[in-house]
């Protein structure tokens, strides 16, 4: 029987650090331990610490910081990685209790972080994942783009399977120029100092080489309330207005379709399903 997190943390002399988050990958304690999930391999942490220093040398110009790894390690069945805490507040728990000038201007700098998000440099022949999935790998966006969705209908919840496979023929426009896309760009992985970003965090199985006006979509629709319940509704507003400033209004909501369509995959995330399950039920 492999250790459990309790074990391993105690194995690293930590056995009361806090828990940071959550996925379906890894659960993330305080110093920072990374611990995959049961049966991971340790070529999947090594592929994602080699991803992180790509990531990081393509950052350096940035305001933020990005993750990184400082070792990957396997001990009793387990593999993790320790990484260096980033500083900042995740914008998520900020929105519960800044206000006035303060939020408008900390909302405005976790969508405008987006346009940098796409100028790290990183450089791919075909579109698809940056870990992984080598069968997703496609010289044509749309094929991309079908091919993932073609993924998610194999494992989303049954009664989704409709609304995903209509999805799979959606009309969304060619990148001009391909770019890192983060795709999980979302207030909870945003840290946050007063109203400035200061570190954007997991960068990993989500993480593709595709349209980098994907993570702009995302970075507004994940304001809604399944997602984000401390957004407000004039929250909403103004990162509407931020998209139409930018020119993104009109694919927006084919876009926040198939990223509803995508993300059905995920059925232990009961909050996220709920998003789900209310955007492919629109028409």
């Amino acid at each position: 029987m492999s250790a459990t997190d309790l074990d391993l943390l105690a194995y690293l002399g930590h056995p009361k650090a806090i828990l940071l988050g959550a996925g379906g990958e890894a659960r993330v304690y305080a110093r920072v331990v990374r611990i995959l999930r049961a049966g991971a391999a340790l070529a999947d942490a090594e592929q994602r610490a080699s991803l992180m220093a790509e990531i990081q040398t393509g950052a350096r110009h940035l305001t933020f910081q990005v993750p990184s790894v400082d070792s990957v390690q396997a001990w009793n069945g387990r593999v993790f990685s320790v990484e260096p805490r980033l500083s900042g507040q995740p914008v998520s728990q900020r929105l519960g209790s800044v206000s006035g000038t303060e939020r408008t201007d900390l909302l405005l700098n976790y969508l405008n972080v987006v346009g940098q998000i796409r100028t790290i440099s990183i450089d791919r022949p075909s579109y698809g994942p940056l870990l992984g999935g080598a069968e997703l790998h496609k010289r044509e966006w749309r094929s991309f783009l079908r091919a993932r969705l073609e993924r998610s209908l194999a494992s989303c919840p049954t009664d989704l399977r409709p609304a995903v496979a209509a999805m799979r023929d959606i009309d969304l426009p060619v990148p001009s120029q391909a770019a890192l896309v983060h795709m999980d760009y979302f207030p909870g992985n945003v840290l946050s100092q007063g109203s400035s970003v200061t570190a954007v965090l997991d960068f990993g199985p989500s993480t593709i080489f595709g349209d980098p006006r994907m993570d702009a979509w995302s970075a507004v629709a994940y304001l809604d309330t399944e997602i984000s319940p401390d957004a407000t509704e004039a929250d909403r507003e103004l990162a509407m207005g931020w998209l139409a400033e930018h020119n993104l209004t009109p694919h927006y909501p084919d876009a926040k379709r198939w990223l509803a369509a995508y993300w059905s995959f995920a059925a232990d995330d009961q909050a996220l399903m709920s998003w789900c399950r209310r955007i492919l039920a629109k028409r």
